[in-house]
């Protein structure tokens, strides 16, 4: 069975103008003005009180976040949907919880089984998730982790034709290595050594 991975942070940074930096070397904005946009997205969407409660402070605690994922994994297994990779990991510098879940379920094609875990994801942690691994806390952590790489992963980008700046951060290094990797099939982060994400 194919597990997937839900790629919270991406997703609602994609949806969020206000999540981005300025593309001058600020870091993603992970102020209160952040949350606050995750928090009206969670409400448009459709979250469970709960969850846009949680976001109300505009701070997530690990302990908020875990129990958000919980009832995510909570709902996908009520739904028959299995969940694997459950437990705590700290891959990225910071604590989180690294679960997938399959991507079929009895009875149901795979469209099915992925639109009800995304409802799942919805109503209980999409947000929540999105906004603890937007917090200052997580971001230098993954700097931090990214930092012996940076320089290594700049200069495959510009020698295969891509463009960063000497101030950019982790996420805007990604960024311009995913386009560099897209057009010329060169994967400047895996030749890096870097195992983050």
């Amino acid at each position: 069975m194919k597990f997937l991975r839900f790629a919270t942070a991406a997703l609602v940074a994609l949806t969020l103008g206000s999540c981005a930096g300025g593309g001058n070397g600020e870091p993603l904005e992970s102020s209160e003005g952040a949350v606050a946009g995750i928090r009206e997205a969670a409400q448009d969407a459709g979250a469970s009180q709960e969850q846009v409660e949680i976001l109300a402070d505009g701070e997530v605690t690990f302990e908020e976040y875990q129990g958000a994922v919980g009832r995510t994994m909570s709902c996908l297994r009520d739904a028959g949907i299995e969940v694997i990779g459950d437990t705590v990991s700290s891959s990225r510098g910071f604590p989180e919880v690294n679960y997938s879940f399959g991507g079929e379920s009895p009875g149901r094609t795979s469209e099915q089984t992925l639109a009800i875990a995304d409802e799942c994801m919805v109503l209980h942690s999409r947000f929540v998730e999105a906004a603890y691994q937007m917090s200052p806390v997580a971001i230098e952590a993954m700097e931090a982790k990214f930092a012996p790489y940076r320089d290594t992963v700049i200069s495959c980008i510009r020698e295969n034709g891509g463009e960063v700046e000497d101030e950019a951060v982790r996420e805007e290094i990604m960024i311009a290595s995913f386009a560099v990797q897209e057009r010329s099939g060169v994967d400047c982060i895996a030749e890096s050594g870097y195992l983050g994400n």
